[in-house]
């Protein structure tokens, strides 16, 4: 466990349940992973966090494809990373969503019977999804791409539309400078940190590139700004 309480609740229980005889692993894994998060109308954010963790499983089946990586297993990690976000507010929300995650994780895996051999490999690569430059040293390339699978997302063009409107909206030259300045060295330091695999650094850092010439584009049109 990974979590000092009872994440595997009755309610939890009963959703494992319902997923625990899968023809298709990943398509079960996915409508587990749908029910958990159980996206009602006043939660629309959770409809976007499984939103988010399609689009990162799909990261997972390029990375598996690019990379000779165990592509069903990876793409059932990507789909389970974010499982317990709706639970985790029972613990305190973002900050230990990743370790709700791994103790739900787990204990699907054991009720679908999965491969033990990826099982645990799974499970510790979730909990570890939102590293960042602090990567432990026995972090494996597997468990390492789901981090990367999940990074690869929060830096594509959805996330670069957010992150501009967030520095832009209501805001002077002045303070649309900074902001943009700031986003720039936030991207600029992502760059630099380690990746599972030569896949996953090239695609990231091309993103990150993007997201720094749009914001470069930005501070020059605001730049523009002073001289009237």
């Amino acid at each position: 466990m990974y979590v000092d309480g009872e994440v595997i609740t009755e309610h939890v229980s009963e959703i494992i349940k319902k997923h625990s005889n899968p023809t298709d692993y990943i398509e079960e894994t996915r409508a587990f992973l749908y029910d958990m998060l159980d996206p009602t109308p006043d939660r629309g954010d959770m409809l976007y966090r499984y939103e988010h963790s399609i689009r990162v499983a799909e990261n997972g089946k390029m990375l598996a494809k690019a990379e000779g990586l165990p592509k069903e297993p990876l793409v059932m990690a990507c789909l389970l990373h974010d499982v317990g976000y709706r639970e985790s507010d029972r613990f305190g929300g973002f900050s230990i969503h990743h370790l709700v995650s791994a103790d739900i994780a787990k204990a699907y895996l054991d009720a679908i019977g999965y491969d033990e051999k990826y099982r645990d490999e799974m499970v510790i690569g979730i909990s570890r999804h939102n590293a960042t430059d602090n990567i432990p040293e026995d972090m494996s390339v597997f468990q390492m791409s789901i981090r990367d699978c999940d990074d690869l997302d929060r830096f594509d063009i959805i996330r670069i539309s957010m992150a501009l409107g967030s520095c832009i909206h209501e805001k002077t030259n002045v303070e649309i400078i900074e902001s943009c300045q700031k986003a720039i060295d936030l991207a600029n330091w992502y760059k630099t940190l380690k990746r599972g695999t030569k896949t996953a650094d090239e695609l990231f850092k091309a993103l990150c590139d993007k997201r720094i010439s749009l914001l470069q584009e930005i501070i020059d049109q605001a730049n523009k700004g002073f001289n009237y």
